[in-house]
C-alpha cells in the first residue's frame, strides 16, 4: 500500500486527467472479459506494464513486486478448478492422475485450460488497475468520483477507509515490533497467543482512532460531506490513440491469432 500510494503521488502522469487514465483502465478491463482467451490477458499485461513503467516513470521493480502477489493469489485461487481431489478413483477422461494415500488427484486438459484463461484474464484486468492505482493518488479519484455525480456518503466512506488503512498497518507494525523485542514469537504457541493479543489490541485502538476522528470532524463543522479543493489536470494527446492501439491489439489477437 505504501508503494502504491508513493509512486502515484510521483509518477510522470500525475497531472493527468484522471477521467483519461481511467477510461483507459476500463477499457482494458473490458475487454479482457469480453475477448474470452488468454493471450488477451498477456497482451493486456503487456501493455500496462509498458505504460505503467515507461511512459508513468513508475521502477520496474515496483510493479511487478505488486503484480507477482496479485499473480501469486490468483493462481493458489485456480488450484481447485484445473486439479481434482477425491477419494474415488478418477473416471475415464482425465489426462492424469496420482494417489496420495487415499486421495486420488486429477485433471484434465479443460481443466487446465480454464484455470489459465481464468487467471490470464484475471491478471490482465488487476494489471490495468494497478496502472491507474500508480499513476492517480486518492485525491484524484474522488474528483473524478465527484465529477460523475457519485453520492457523496460512498466517497466519503472510501476516503475514510483508505485513510485507515495506512493508519492501522503503522500501528501493526508497532505492535508487532513491540511483541517480537520480548520474544513474544520465540515459540508457535507463544506465536498465536501474541497474534491474539494483537488482534484484539488492533481492534480496540482502530475503535478508538474511530471516535476521535469523528470527534475531529464535528469539531470543524462536519455536515456529511468531505470537500477537497479543485484541481486543474492535463488533458494528454496521446491517450486517445494509446486506447485505439491497445483496443486494436487485443482484438487482432482474439479474432486472427
Amino acid at each position: 500500500m505504501h508503494i502504491i500510494d508513493r509512486y502515484a503521488y510521483t509518477n510522470r502522469l500525475r497531472s493527468v486527467d484522471p477521467a483519461q487514465k481511467a477510461g483507459l483502465a476500463v477499457l482494458v478491463i473490458v475487454l479482457c472479459l469480453l475477448l474470452n482467451r488468454p493471450l488477451v490477458g498477456v497482451v493486456a499485461i503487456g501493455w500496462m506494464w509498458i505504460l505503467t513503467t515507461h511512459w508513468a516513470g513508475v521502477p520496474k521493480q515496483a510493479f511487478g513486486r505488486v503484480l507477482l502477489a496479485e499473480g501469486m493469489f490468483l493462481c493458489l485461487a485456480v488450484v481447485g478448478i484445473a486439479l481434482s481431489f477425491s477419494t474415488d478413483p478418477p473416471v475415464l477422461g482425465t489426462s492424469w492422475a496420482w494417489q496420495v494415500g487415499s486421495v486420488w488427484v486429477s485433471s484434465s486438459p479443460s481443466a487446465v485450460a480454464t484455470a489459465v484463461l481464468l487467471v490470464t484474464r484475471a491478471l490482465g484486468s488487476a494489471a490495468a488497475m494497478n496502472f491507474l492505482a500508480m499513476t492517480t493518488p486518492l485525491i484524484d479519484i474522488i474528483n473524478l468520483l465527484q465529477r460523475l455525480r457519485v453520492p457523496a456518503l460512498l466517497i466519503d466512506l472510501m476516503t475514510v477507509i483508505y485513510r485507515f488503512i495506512f493508519t492501522l498497518l503503522e500501528s501493526l507494525n508497532r505492535m508487532r515490533v513491540s511483541q517480537d523485542s520480548r520474544l513474544g514469537y520465540r515459540t508457535f504457541w507463544r506465536g498465536m497467543m501474541s497474534a491474539g493479543t494483537l488482534g484484539s489490541q488492533l481492534f480496540i485502538d482502530a475503535y478508538r482512532r474511530s471516535q476521535r476522528l469523528q470527534t475531529a470532524l464535528d469539531s470543524r463543522g462536519y455536515a456529511g460531506t468531505l470537500r477537497v479543493l479543485p484541481l486543474r489536470y492535463q488533458r494528454s494527446k496521446h491517450m486517445l490513440w494509446l486506447a485505439v492501439a491497445i483496443g486494436t491489439t487485443m482484438l487482432l489477437v482474439r479474432f486472427v491469432l
